[in-house]
């Protein structure tokens, strides 16, 4: 456990199941299910997203990465994913893309502002023309990146209102504490000043302190313009988050893109140069053929905000002005590509990086009435969540303070009955994730190495002169997808029912051996049954045995899997026949190994289901990748098989061969393959195994001429723990 990274634990299978159990318990409800796919980018500045096949987490972004502990971790992924399942429910996509279309024509959905000034109207008249205007890029790309910006800013305010109405616990934590943390991560205004970001990005990143946490890092005290944008910008932000009509948000961003458009007019000639500048380095390289590394560098230069020689802004996420436009430089994209690239990531990376809007037109779910939390929840909720934070990462937050305030007296009380705060759940769970997470590991590389081994014996074992020259390939599944573990439990049930019934009757069997008894009824012997002479048909004598040792019984089960296998559903009785043998031999204690063969241009590949030495408990969920695939070179299969048999320490050794009686590979088939089957099967009788064979219908007369007697026909499935009792029955030791 000591050993498991914080990446590797929060991508495991185990915690991806934890993720997706609570998020069923929030949308299985309104019939929507969602699949949680958690993946492991360091370098990506993605935090999470949400599309069509589900939620996406980034387990390394910069929120989560920030809180020191596990278990806080895993509160910031619960809400990561908790905000992912409100967009999921509540974002109403259809809305934003009504906007944003018509935005690209010059009109505002679904209508302008109402009460627009003399002023305001002449703004909103100089968007329409500055979006229309095919002459420059600049002006529209700014708006609609700003507009953008402000569509999820708002919109993750209401999901994050209404995912915290609706589900006031773990989602409601996680939440809190990425909001908290998210908010610490936008620079300080006057830092924002000073590193000359953009005014309009420095509205941008107040208004996601605000929404985020309610309050805005403005420890220098700043009074002036962009503070006053940001206090006429509040109320109209508090009504539409709180409002269920997504056409509330749209008329918002388009109020404040209004409000904002003097100061959105302030980059415009910096980015014009420094499109120019980039686009005209692109030429100097196309020209000079010079390596894309130089353009790299005067973009680095252009990409000063205001066009002077100071550097540039650090944005908050970490990502430069130009980082995009460099991908670009290497013949994939015309200069003005290039020049608008690198504009794009100067905007861009001068925003905190927020999660992506998610793709798609859902729809939201039903609500009625307003999206409200009680406040003084709320600031209980955040107080918690800031001081579990402070505990952790045992740093106070940056304040400016006036002296002390002294007082008098004070006492201390010790309170006996204090119960604990009930933070238990994350760490129980987490702890109990890792327990099995430890264990998978452990039992992962003992597979691999039983996999190697089986290679090896593979390797190792002289197939014949029918098949020299053949390669071995041993496959065995180390990583058990849960789709397979799903289709197992969705048809095991009636199957176990078979298998329990074979049990009980075997059981008997054993039983009688181990336990010895006395036999009646025979035609001869050396005594009289006293209690049978009144019998008329001879079976008047007994005969007493005596108890033996327990029976050492070892079972393998060799599957045909060639294409022809796929007719008749012989391969699904197969692995219905593979399923039931398993589970009677795992509940009787027997050692069972069971594999699949097939073969292509002398090319033999085995598949390794259940085996001797397998560890991890997970060999029934391997029988579900059973399957016609290629040719068959059955011999070579048979021979490996049998091997194991005779190397594993048991007294009596059973074989059980499932196929349709058509040995098929390059220069392997026919009389001459069929002969080799009947030599192998008489070279490892006279070895301790016994091998029997199982086919389906019409394959009886085949499997009969090459195996002989013991024939099992498996077609009614209902008739093999019957037919497997007699075999198993009649070839124990006596």
């Amino acid at each position: 456990m000591s050993k498991i990274s914080d990446r590797e634990f929060f991508t495991s299978r185990a915690y991806r199941g934890y993720l997706t159990d609570i998020t069923e318990s929030a949308t299985k409800k309104y019939r929507r299910p969602i699949r949680v796919t958690l993946f492991d980018a360091s370098e990506d500045p993605t935090v999470a997203y949400t599309d069509y096949s589900g939620i996406y987490i980034n387990v390394c972004n910069h929120i989560t990465e920030s809180v020191p502990s596990r278990e806080l971790k895993s509160i910031s992924l619960e809400g990561l994913n908790g905000h992912e399942i409100g967009h999921n429910l509540y974002t109403d996509m259809r809305v934003w893309e009504r906007y944003f279309d018509r935005l690209a024509k010059g009109q505002f959905y679904p209508n302008p502002p109402h009460s627009l000034d003399g002023t305001q109207a002449l703004y909103a008249d100089e968007i329409k023309a500055a979006l229309l205007d095919d002459s420059d890029d600049i002006p529209k790309t700014v708006l609609f990146q700003a507009a953008k910006t402000l569509e999820n800013i708002l919109e993750d305010g209401y999901v994050d209102a209404r995912m915290i109405s609706a589900f006031p616990g773990r989602f409601a934590r996680g939440i809190m504490l990425n909001n908290l943390r998210f908010s610490e991560t936008v620079p300080e205004i006057q830092t924002m000043l000073n590193e000359r970001y953009y005014d309009h990005s420095i509205i941008m990143n107040l208004l996601i302190q605000y929404v985020r946490s309610g309050e805005v890092n403005n420890l220098s005290e700043y009074t002036g313009e962009l503070m006053d944008k940001l206090l006429e910008f509040i109320p109209t932000v508090d009504e539409c988050i709180r409002d269920e009509d997504a056409r509330s948000r749209c008329t918002a961003v388009t109020s404040i893109l209004i409000g904002i458009w003097p100061i959105l007019q302030r980059c415009f000639d910096p980015l014009r140069k420094m499109k120019q500048d980039v686009e005209n380095q692109q030429k100097a390289n196309t020209s000079n053929n010079q390596s894309p590394a130089g353009g790299q560098q005067s973009q680095s230069n252009a990409g000063n905000p205001q066009g002077d020689d100071e550097d540039g802004a650090s944005p908050a996420n970490g990502a430069g002005p130009t980082a995009g436009a460099a991908e670009n430089t290497e013949g994939q994209a015309t200069p003005e590509e290039a020049g608008m690239e690198a504009v794009i990531s100067a905007l861009a990376g001068q925003v905190a990086k927020l999660a992506e809007m998610p793709s798609g037109s859902n729809t939201p779910i039903p609500f009625n009435g307003v999206v409200a939390m009680d406040e003084e929840e709320k600031q209980q909720l955040m107080e918690a969540v800031s001081r579990v934070l402070s505990e952790e990462t045992a740093r106070i937050a940056s304040r400016v303070t006036q002296g002390f305030e002294q007082g008098e007296g004070g006492t201390v009380t010790y309170n006996t009955g204090y119960a604990g705060s009930g933070y238990g759940d994350a760490a129980s769970d987490t702890q109990r994730m890792l327990e099995e997470m430890a264990e998978a590991q452990v039992y992962e590389a003992m597979e691999e190495e039983l996999s190697e081994e089986l290679q090896r014996e593979a390797d190792s074992i002289s197939y014949g002169n029918a098949h020299r020259g053949i390669h071995v390939t041993v496959n065995r599944m180390v990583h058990i997808d849960q789709e397979m573990i799903d289709s197992y439990n969705a048809i095991a049930p009636e199957l176990l029912q078979l298998s329990k019934r074979l049990q009980r009757s075997i059981r008997s069997v054993l039983t009688d051996k181990r336990q010895g008894g006395k036999q009646t009824g025979l035609l001869a012997g050396k005594r009289l049954n006293q209690h049978a002479l009144y019998r008329d048909d001879g079976r008047v004598f007994c005969n007493s045995r005596l108890p033996t040792e327990p029976i050492n019984l070892a079972v393998a089960l060799l599957v045909d899997e060639s294409g022809s296998m796929c007719g008749s559903d012989r391969i699904t009785r197969a692995r219905a026949t593979a399923i039931v043998v398993h589970d009677f031999c795992e509940k009787l204690g027997i050692p069972v190994m069971i594999m699949g063969h097939t073969a292509s241009s002398r090319m033999v590949d085995l598949y390794s289901y259940a085996a001797f030495d397998s560890v991890d408990r997970n060999d029934r969920y391997r029988l579900m990748d059973m399957s016609a695939r290629w040719c068959n070179r059955d011999g070579a299969a048979l021979r490996f098989v049998a091997e194991k048999l005779v190397k594993y320490p048991a007294d009596a050794k059973m074989l059980l061969i499932i196929s349709d009686g058509q040995p098929n590979d390059d220069d392997y088939g026919g009389s001459a393959a069929e002969a080799d089957l009947r030599g192998i099967k008489l070279e490892y009788s006279r070895r301790g195994v016994q091998i029997f064979a199982a086919a389906i219908g019409t394959d009886r007369d085949r499997i009969e001429r090459i195996y002989g007697n013991g024939y099992l026909d498996i077609s009614d499935l209902n008739q093999l723990p019957i037919m497997l009792t007699q075999l198993i029955a009649r070839n124990l030791p006596k």
